[in-house]
């Protein structure tokens, strides 16, 4: 194996070509227009000047300009700079004349255009016109220079567009995914006049144009594979800054990529690839590419999993969901198989199996029922070679990415690989190949729960016209709609049609009732090398289904990479970009991100009036009153943040009617139920203030204000962990904020911040030495008369007014502590060690617990334990089998326990980018902060954050380079670029060491154990201190 790897290699190098863009520059010195432009309409053009630059002139009526081929394909950047001149002019729109700058192909076409009244817009043919509203280019006169960069990745098919005016830095103006390589076979730089007065003709001047190829290098340096009792794995030589991609290949024709964007952990990378190194040979290419390419590739491919027999199959659309295969609690129950097994549409008008209406929780809500999609059977398939079947093939192997599971199964000689996807438009959709033709029967039946149904009324028909088989879901079940209580109602699908089709017209098709009231069908479709599609849909309305499902079916690869897109575009274009030199964090971080935006939903009806996330596909699809603690403050950090920040308050709004004493909610909620367990909502308020700071956005606080949180919270508010002080000045701002200043005295008073210190006084060691409040009965086991400490104690510190020589000796004395305190194999842990005996035997570590500790460490600046207990949880909790997992909790065995994906993980991300980052921006205040926590172990980190302002997105580069001199000297340099914002304060962590080296620093406000830094109208920036152990 590894002959054969090293000889891939050499060959590789030899022929490194493969068809890439090819590097271009021309500065336009002249004295001859370099051979590869081609003009258009060259009697316009004035040629060469005497400031080395190409003048052309842009004709009434006509177009002028230069055009060349791009003569490959795959990734690259293109960069040009000009000038216009009598082109802008003054008033009346100036010359009436464009500017455009484009990409051009057999039919499609990408570009922008400036014209001379100053407006800029990005258009594209294969993506329906505008990618934004047209912006104004304040500030441009005649003879400035303008710079446009465009950045292309082709796995993602991403054209990102940014422009400069003079020497200013760039700025992003659009990007889009769907720009495929039909667009970009050439390049075209043209004027075109068209008003009628000829004595106004624009004139450009081309100083520069350069393409660059970004693909990425091979490299063989250092490339070794190790295989042994712990499975395989490759290792090659890294290099700080770089990314890598591993390619694999079983002929050295055909390379399929394995693993993309791994970030580099020098002096030595190593990745598992266990599922190659088992069966037929394999060989590897490592690719290598520079980090600072931006934005990144693909990250649905960087995600991938290898998770048969550990996950079941999981993917989300908008009201569709699919579950492959069946686990209870990571306990194997059904293994995924070849077609759809549990699509199931869930759009919140019920909670469980059966829909009532009851006074208390309106109408929807079910305590049972939640796991409803395990009784579904859609399209189980049978495989038939040369006349034998073989029923319900098990993955030999099956991958999870954001965007798509596939599946590989060998069945008598037979390869066949699946992909399964929801579709934009909400249809499951899975695509089949086969290295040999076979048949495959699919079987399934309509949908009735095994313990909840009671009238089975559901009918199936074969619409042969439209190749469909069409269910119409019926019949009524049980629902319990309080505890106690149960009741017949409506099946949550009554009245619902399903619909199921094949790309190919399928044959064979037969039907029957069984017993149980279950209408089954069954039916036969060829397969091949081809391949064939098989989809699903449901609706209230057949035709709707009908026409999705005719939609997908008509280019079924089409509607894959578009999903493939837009996951890649929210990673991309939504979140903050980061690295560090840990891969395992990182992936950790992309994970917990996916996770959180494939659970949006936005149903439109009822009291779901708003986009939000919600916390697992098993029991709480919907938003979860607790969870939302946190994902609020997630929300906060994303680009666009009027439909992935606002609706994960304003949805809780609908239930003010319901609302209990201190701010209390019903716990989950759909379009007309909610269910009976109040909660805390103190901590939503934070998050509001959280979501305001990032985007200065004062009508989304004049919608949560007044209307929501001032009658929520007017007569108390609960302390919630001691969050109530935190958000009663939150409180406090909002009114000044909506013109409310007399609410400002209420909200002390209910807030009781007069009393803070003596209530502090009171906690603070109340039970044990150098820790908060009281212990507490134990919950396990049932009946003992034993206290516990928990955890519970540590979630104080996240608020502003804890001491931080509190949180030093809490921390010091009982988080990092394995024998008594909460560091135990998956920390913190829900009881300290010494009390672990009384541990909850499904929770003994959860995610909630996790941040509510964890985020207050980083905010009261112990960063040394901060990153014990930080990484300790990350690398413990969230890392199994090599690969990111998301679990509800942990059980008292250490082992994986609840939920497979569950965005109950999410306050980790907070962890990372507000703890270990340290990063917080004001767009009210005008500041921009990083003050990070970075581990000793790292040697650096890097994040790209995006701050909106007035429909303008700034992406801030920030990074951290950590490198050890020798002798205990360690050298730090904080860098921030591209801040747009008026204040920029850099506060590097002293890792409690010693400075011996670095500038001076005035700032009396700095953060304890760090310097401060503030640079006022300072963009860019960066700090070097060198510090002694």
């Amino acid at each position: 194996m590894l002959t054969a790897t090293f000889l891939v290699l050499s060959l590789a190098v030899a022929a490194l070509g493969w068809g890439q863009v090819p590097g271009f520059l021309d500065e336009f010195d002249g004295p001859n227009l370099n051979a590869e432009w081609t003009p258009i309409n060259p009697a316009s053009h004035d040629g060469f000047g005497e400031a080395g630059d190409y003048a052309i002139r842009g004709p009434q009526g006509r177009t002028a300009g230069l055009r060349r081929a791009m003569g490959g394909q795959g990734n690259f950047i293109t960069e040009l700079s000009l000038k216009l001149e009598t082109f802008f002019l003054g008033g009346a729109g100036g010359t009436h004349s464009d500017l455009k700058v484009r990409f051009t192909g057999s039919g499609a076409w990408f570009e922008v255009v400036v014209n001379s009244f100053k407006s800029i817009r990005v258009t594209s043919s294969e993506l329906g016109g505008n990618l934004q509203d047209p912006m104004t280019l304040g500030g441009i006169r005649e003879g400035d220079r303008l710079s446009f960069q465009f950045s292309y990745n082709d796995a993602t098919s991403t054209m990102s567009v940014n422009y400069a005016i003079n020497e200013d830095q760039w700025q992003t103006l659009a990007s889009g995914s769907g720009i495929t390589r039909t667009a970009l076979q050439s390049s075209e730089i043209v004027l075109f006049k068209f008003g009628a007065n000829e004595a106004t003709m624009p004139r450009v001047r081309l100083d520069r144009y350069e393409v660059v190829s970004a693909e990425p290098r091979i490299t063989a340096s250092g490339l070794q594979i190790v295989t042994g009792e712990r499975g395989c794995r490759l290792s090659w030589n890294s290099i700080p800054g770089k990314l890598y991609t591993i390619v694999q290949s079983s002929d050295l024709l055909d390379w399929e990529e394995v693993a993309v964007d791994l970030p580099a952990s020098p002096p030595l990378n190593t990745h598992r690839v266990d599922a190659f190194c088992s069966g037929s040979k394999s060989f590897f290419r490592i690719l290598e590419q520079d980090a600072t390419t931006w934005p990144h590739g693909n990250y649905c491919a960087m995600l991938a999993q290898e998770i048969q027999g550990k996950k079941h199959a999981f993917l989300a659309g908008n009201l569709s969901y699919y579950v492959g295969g069946r686990y209870t609690s990571w306990d194997l129950r059904e293994h995924e198989t070849l077609g759809l097994t549990h699509p199931f549409h869930h759009d919140l008008r019920g909670r469980g199996t059966g829909i009532v209406t009851d006074a208390t929780t309106g109408t929807g809500h079910d305590f049972g029922g939640w796991e409803f999609y395990k009784d579904s059977k859609v399209a189980y398939g049978t495989v038939i070679v040369n006349g034998q079947s073989f029923p319900n093939p098990i993955p030999t192997r099956m991958f999870w990415r954001p965007d798509r599971m596939t599946c590989e199964y060998e069945v008598d000689g037979v390869e066949i690989r699946e992909d399964k996807f929801i579709a934009l438009n909400d249809v499951v959709c899975s695509i089949i190949t086969a290295s040999h033709p076979v048949e495959i029967e699919f079987s399934g039946h309509s949908y009735v729960s095994e313990n909840r149904s009671l009238q089975r009324t559901a009918t199936v028909v074969h619409d042969e016209a439209n190749n469909m088989v069409h269910v119409s879901e019926g019949g009524t079940a049980l629902a319990r709609p309080i505890e106690g209580e149960e009741l017949e109602g409506a099946l949550i699908y009554d009245g619902m049609s399903t619909v199921i089709s094949t790309s190919e017209t399928f044959t064979d098709y037969s039907a029957f009732r069984d017993g149980e009231g279950r209408e089954h069908y069954s039916f036969r479709v060829a397969c091949g090398s081809q391949g064939v599609a098989l989809c699903w849909a449901m609706n209230d309305s057949f035709i709707n289904a009908r026409d999705r499902v005719t939609t997908v079916l008509a280019n079924p690869r089409a509607n894959l990479t578009a999903k493939t897109a837009h996951m890649n575009e929210l990673l991309t274009n939504q979140i903050p970009y980061f690295r560090c030199s840990d891969p395992d964090i990182v992936n950790i971080y992309y994970y917990l991100w996916a996770i959180y935006l494939m659970y949006y939903i936005d149903v439109g009806e009822g009291w779901e009036v708003y986009p939000h996330t919600q916390t697992a596909v098993h029991n709480f699809l919907g938003m979860h009153r607790f969870d939302a603690n946190f994902q609020i403050k997630v929300g906060a950090w994303v680009r666009d943040k009027d439909y992935y920040a606002y609706g994960n308050v304003l949805i809780w709004s609908a239930l003010l009617p319901y609302a209990r004493s201190g701010g209390r909610l019903p716990d989950n909620m759909g379009q007309s139920w909610l269910s009976p367990v109040w909660g805390t909502t103190t901590d939503h308020v934070i998050g509001a203030w959280d979501i305001y700071e990032h985007s200065g956005d004062s009508g989304f606080i004049e919608d949560v204000y007044e209307p929501y949180f001032k009658p929520l919270f007017w007569n108390g508010i609960n302390n919630h962990w001691g969050a109530r002080f935190d958000a009663a000045n939150c409180l406090k701002r909002m009114a000044l904020l909506t013109g409310n200043p007399a609410d400002v005295a209420h909200w002390d008073s209910v807030g009781e911040i007069d009393n803070l210190e003596n209530w502090m006084n009171s906690e603070w060691e109340r039970a044990t030495p150098d820790y908060w409040g009281n212990t507490a009965p134990a919950i396990y086991p049932p009946g003992s008369d034993d206290r516990a400490l928990f955890w519970t104690g540590m979630a104080y510190m996240r608020n502003s007014w804890f001491p931080e020589e509190w949180a030093r000796r809490m921390t010091g004395r009982w988080a990092i502590n394995s024998e008594i305190g909460f560091n135990g194999p998956i920390p913190p842990t829900l009881v300290a060690m010494q009390d672990i005996d009384h541990t909850f035997p499904s929770f003994a570590a959860a995610p909630d617990l996790a941040y509510y500790s964890i985020i207050g460490m980083y905010n009261r600046n112990v960063g040394k334990n901060a990153n014990v207990m930080g990484l300790g949880h990350l690398k413990t909790y969230n890392m199994k089998w090599g690969i990111p997992v998301a679990p509800e909790s942990y059980d008292n065995e250490w082992e994986i326990w609840g939920d497979q994906y569950s965005n109950f993980n999410a306050g980790k991300i907070l962890i990372i980018l507000n703890g270990i980052a340290g990063l917080d921006y004001s767009i009210p205040e005008g500041s921009f902060q990083i003050s990070g926590h970075m581990p000793e172990e790292w040697s650096f980190m890097e994040l790209r954050v995006p701050i909106t302002q007035s429909d303008q997105t700034d992406w801030v580069n920030v990074r951290i380079d950590r490198v050890e001199l020798g002798e205990g000297l360690i050298e730090k340099t904080v860098t921030v670029t591209d801040n747009p914002l008026q204040t920029l304060k850099i506060q590097p962590w002293l890792e409690e060491k010693v400075l011996v080296e670095g500038p001076g620093d005035d700032d009396a406000s700095r953060p304890t154990g760090h310097l401060s830094y503030v640079l006022d109208g300072t963009t860019d920036a960066s700090v070097t201190i060198r510090l002694q152990e």
